[in-house]
């Protein structure tokens, strides 16, 4: 299996520091990284660095990804039609979902859809759909590698977001502006926020289910998966303890409903659908602190970061970053229609949840 840098990744090399020591900086629109090199690699690695988009096959490009692969700053090549031969793949079913307007594609998907959530639905596509499926297609076929989509999706996605909202943290400048304001205001944000954490941690075990019986080939991760998450819930009903808040005051959001009640839909259509959107529930990579617990420990109330400190180890320390990739190791090649339904929930899912949060911080009201 071969790596590729993602087109945006950047390396600048460092001078000899104090201690005369040299390093480099990995930059990329949502992660930057400084690193310190001995001169004994300074020779294998100054060369990958310097061969990393040109040539990124180069033997000392490949041992550089994989001593950094842990970050989400590549993606996998794909493979030839004869890697997959011999291997006890799941294949993909067919689908008949129209994926040629995000309205067109709500109205054929077949998930219920809360009419408010529809006033969001953007009018055309924004994402560079042909793009991505160009990282991913499998020489001379109309097939496509599910590992090398996956993996794209991922680093796609963080680039994406770093535009937005969300990857530029809005919600948690916001939270910290309005704890600065009104800190009981702030801590119903927070009760609101866990909640949506606390409907995703209790409905995903049941909306995954069905995916044991449809994708049975990928079944051992997927129980694994399963069981990792039962009883997360208990963490965000510490934080509701720890606020004296009342869960049930606080409404379940129509993106956070959408967002279960897809990955229902695809553990019944869409292996490869499925496969990706552990990614939606999950962080990209693991590094530092909650979001949110980082700005609740500014509060009168810090202990209330025990819940998301508490879920944010469990999900590091298992590397529930990696699943969507786990998962997708164990898919046949892929079909345009299975590739262009996942590209579909994957911009629209995370558009409706983009929307959501802006929408929440412009309420003053939460239920």
């Amino acid at each position: 299996m071969s790596y590729v840098p993602y087109e945006k990744m950047a390396i600048t090399w460092l001078g000899p520091n104090q201690m005369q020591e040299e390093g480099f900086v990995i930059k990329l629109p949502w992660l930057s990284m400084e690193f310190d090199v001995t001169q004994e690699d300074k020779p294998w690695i100054k060369d990958a660095t310097t061969h990393l988009h040109t040539d990124p096959f180069n033997r000392n490009v490949q041992k550089f990804i994989q001593e950094i692969k842990d970050y989400p700053v590549f993606y996998i090549k794909p493979r030839t039609l004869k890697e997959f031969e011999g291997k006890d793949l799941q294949e993909c079913p067919q689908v008949a979902v129209d994926t040629s307007t995000p309205s067109r594609f709500v109205e054929t998907l077949g998930c219920p859809i809360d009419a408010s959530l529809k006033e969001d639905i953007p009018q055309n596509w924004t994402w560079d759909w042909e793009g991505i499926l160009n990282k991913a297609r499998i020489k001379g076929t109309e097939l496509y590698d599910p590992m090398s989509l996956v993996s794209y999706l991922i680093c796609y996605r963080l680039d994406w977001e770093s535009k937005t909202w969300s990857g530029q943290d809005g919600f948690g400048k916001f939270l910290e502006k309005e704890l600065k304001e009104d800190e009981d205001k702030f801590f119903q944000r927070i009760g609101w926020v866990a909640k949506q954490s606390w409907y995703v941690t209790t409905e995903t075990y049941e909306a995954m289910k069905p995916a044991l019986t449809h994708f049975p080939k990928n079944g051992g991760w997927i129980e694994h998966f399963m069981t990792d998450e039962i009883g997360h819930y208990k963490f965000m009903e510490q934080v509701f303890d720890d606020l004296d808040l009342n869960k049930e005051d606080f409404p379940v959001g129509n993106a956070t409903k959408w967002l279960l009640d897809c990955h229902r839909r695809t553990s019944v259509i869409s292996p490869l659908a499925f496969s990706a959107m552990i990614n939606i529930f999950e962080a990209a990579y693991y590094e530092g602190q909650d979001p949110i617990s980082r700005v609740l420990k500014l509060s009168s109330r810090p202990q209330a970061a025990r819940g998301y400190d508490l879920h944010y180890k469990i999900n590091q320390e298992h590397r529930h970053c990696d699943m969507p990739i786990n998962l997708a190791s164990h898919l046949a090649p892929q079909t345009l229609s299975q590739v262009l339904l996942t590209l579909g929930i994957f911009e629209l899912t995370l558009h409706f949840l983009d929307s959501m949060e802006q929408k929440l911080a412009k309420q003053d009201e939460l239920s």
